[in-house]
Parts: structure tokens; sequence; C-alpha cells
């Protein structure tokens, strides 16, 4: 997160053991983020996390959002949210700025695109029901390399990646020319004897060893006794390219594949597991942001996930691309009939909700920051409603703030521990 993608490097990173996670993945990330902003954009965060700081504080003065969510509670704002609010701002400025930015050829493009992928899902009945999109492909071939991140001890799984998508959609010859993105890369810390797995799965701007920071990779593993493997998400970390596609753009048809293609990937990896560990039983799943997306996707296709742990999850990419476009680019957009109803039908082929959940009730977990500022509450609001109210935690923090939020750290233990999936007794 924030760190260069480069898995040497990683292996050769000065350990110092009195940074905590703020300091080594989110302060990193923010860094990272930062540096290609104006000074006026970064300026900008300040005023936009202030005011949005005033409208909590008198939230319950004026009733709150008791009528559109009202089990979303109103939380008292800390210094600590104010800098989680401040830090969203920030990552904010960065995805109007060089994501979400197209010109008007290129929004030409998508459009013919967009129109192209909708008959060919129609006509194959992908519309109706997104999970044939979603096959298990053949258990991989895969490579370990052992390899260290401050202090932390992990090997380095590759694999090639199996995808090709389901139905033929335009832009896959463009997905698919990205050399690195088709090599998966997942970091992995495991046992002797055998026990329960957990995935991880990141967030945007992730996809580095540093997320074994910012996840508590060593907790999960040390403290409550699981393996862990967290693989990187297409177009992230190792697997990006400079002058390479990316995923979670105006590029409508990039964002389809880029979600099948992670699915794919993640259930590969599984395969992966049961073939090291025959008798390995369900694993559980668990994702922030942009991995809670996919943690929500995996448990409506994927039968072995037997727990799945939603962070501060985005359930609906038109909404993003909606919310997130710059105003500069939105009248184009709405020229070329990107915005609303169509956008809206592309994103439902990967939509966790468009998928009924496979894992039991009583295993489904959300959590999400009341003050957060780039999925917001009502994104794991409608997962939770989706999902049939399953156990949630509606923490005092915003987006990023997952890294260091003690409740969240808590809520996890607890959603592994109720599950089945760990069993050592200490925790953090």
């Amino acid at each position: 997160m924030g760190e260069s993608a480069v898995p040497p490097k990683e292996r050769d990173a000065a350990e110092d053991p009195r940074k905590g996670p703020l300091d080594t993945a989110a302060g990193g990330y923010l860094a990272s983020r930062s540096s290609g902003l104006s000074p006026l954009k970064l300026l900008a965060a300040g005023p936009r996390a202030s005011q949005f700081m005033v409208r909590s504080a008198t939230r319950g003065l004026r009733g709150g959002n008791r009528q559109s969510a009202p089990e979303i509670p109103t939380r008292v704002p800390t210094m600590g949210t104010a800098f989680g609010v401040w830090a969203d701002e920030l990552v904010l400025a960065f995805m109007a700025t060089t994501r979400l930015s197209a010109s008007a050829a290129d929004f030409a493009r998508i459009a013919e695109e967009v129109g192209e992928a909708l008959e060919a899902l129609e006509s194959t009945g992908a519309l109706a029901d997104p999970r044939g999109l979603h096959p298990l492909r053949p258990t991989p071939a895969a490579h370990l390399t052992p390899a260290r991140y401050r202090g932390i001890r992990y090997e380095l799984l590759t694999f090639p990646s199996g995808y090709q998508p389901a139905v033929d959609l335009p832009g896959t010859s463009r997905w698919m020319s990205v050399g690195n993105n088709q090599t998966v890369h997942a970091y992995v810390m495991r046992h002797d004897t055998p026990r329960p797995w957990v995935v991880q799965l990141h967030g945007f701007g992730m996809g580095n060893a540093s997320d074994l920071v910012a996840m508590r990779a060593r907790h999960l593993h040390q403290n409550l006794g699981l393996n862990v493997i967290q693989p990187v998400f297409p177009s992230h970390g190792p697997r990006a390219e400079a002058d390479g596609e990316e995923a979670l753009t105006m590029d409508y048809l990039n964002n389809v594949h880029a979600v099948s293609q992670a699915i794919s990937d993640v259930r590969q990896a599984i395969s992966w597991i049961e073939s090291t560990q025959p008798d390995v039983g369900p694993v559980a799943v668990h994702g922030v942001s942009m991995g809670g997306y996919l943690a929500a996707m995996l448990a409506g296709v994927d039968e072995r996930v037997g727990c799945v742990i939603s962070g501060v999850p985005t359930v609906d990419l038109a909404w993003v691309m909606n919310r997130h476009l710059p105003e500069a680019d939105r009248l184009l957009a709405d020229e070329h009939r990107l915005l609303g109803t169509r956008a809206e039908q592309i994103h439902s082929v990967v939509s966790p909700l468009a998928l009924a959940p496979l894992v039991p009730h009583a295993r489904r977990f959300v959590y999400a920051g009341v003050a957060d500022r780039m999925a917001t509450p009502g994104q794991a609001y409608r997962l939770w409603e989706h999902w049939g109210q399953p156990s949630v935690l509606w923490y005092r923090g915003a987006h990023v703030s997952f890294a260091w939020s003690r409740e969240v750290r808590g809520f996890v233990d607890r959603a592994l521990r109720s599950s089945g999936f760990a069993h050592e007794r200490n925790s953090s």
C-alpha cells in the first residue's frame, strides 16, 4: 500500500518494530497518493474534511439519517475521526484527478463497448444470472518463494491467471494484453501443521507486502492460529504496468474484466489451498474496501467460503463512478449515456447485490465507518440489508481508518472465533 511493487525490494525492506499499522501502511499509502496531487487539491482536502465534521457533529440535533438508514448510529466524532476523514478526502482527490477523467474519444469508445457488451450479456442470460460469468477454473501450477517484509516472514505465491471471459466481451484483447497482469501474486503465511485458512482481500491502491501489516496478517497467523493468504487484485501491486490498463475507472469494460479476473484468481488460490491441504474444509474470507466488495461477490459464487467479513465495502460500481466523476467530465459522460441505467446494467454482472449469499447467515459479517467519505456507510447498509441484516459494526471512523481501528480489530477477531476459524487464546 504505497510501497514499490517490486517483490525483491519488499524482501529487503528494513525492519522497524516501532512503527505501527498507521506508519507503515496507511501512512505510506497516503504519501504515495498525495504525491501526485497539486497543492490546491491537497489544501482543498482540509476544508472538505472540516465541513463534513461540522455536519457530523450536528447530525444528532438534526435527526441524523434515521429515515433512510435508522440502524446506522450517530457516533460522536473525535480527532481520530477527523484525521480519517481528511485521509479519505486525499484519496478521493487522487481518484478524481487521475482515474475518472477521460477524453471525448474515450467516452465515445466506452459507450460503444458498453452497448455491445449489454447485447452479449443479455443474449447469454448473464444479465439475469451473473453466476455463469464466474466459473471455477482448474487448480493452477504454483510457485512459492520465501520472502520477508519488516520482520514478517511470508511466502510469495505466483501462478498463471487462468482468466478468460466466459462471454465474449469488448475490450478483452486490450485487457489481456497487459503482461504483468497475467501472473497472480499472493502473500502467504502458513503453519507446519494443518490449520484453517483465511483469505484476505485488499483495497484499491494496495496489493503489496505492506498489506500484511495493514490487514494484521501476523496477528491472525500467530495469535489466532490461522493460515493466511492475501491475493493481489488485477492491475495492482506487482501486477501493475505503468502503461497498462487500469481497473475501477470510467472504462466500464475494464471494471467488468478486472472484477471477473479477481474472482477467478481468488477461486484458483482457494483451489491451490485445497491441493496443499486436502482436508482444509471451508475457508474464511475477509476483505476491505474493494476487497470487501470482492468478499461479498465470492460469498455468492463459491460454496467453499464458510465465513465472510466484508469491511468498508462498496457494492455498486455505477454509484462509485457517478459519485466521484469530476464535474468537468459529467456532461460528456451524460451525452454518451454512461451514467444511470446503462452504467447500472453493465456493472450488475459484477455486483454482490445480484447474488444470493451461499454462506450461512450466522457467518456473514459487515463493518463500516460512520464517517466514511469514500464508500459511505450507505453502501455497507445496502449489503447488510441484502444479506438479511447479519452481524454488523458501525465503527467510529472513516474509510481508511480500518487500518488502525480497535473496534474493527475486535470485530474481525470475534467474527473468526464465532465462526470456528480461530482457536488460540491471544487477541490484539
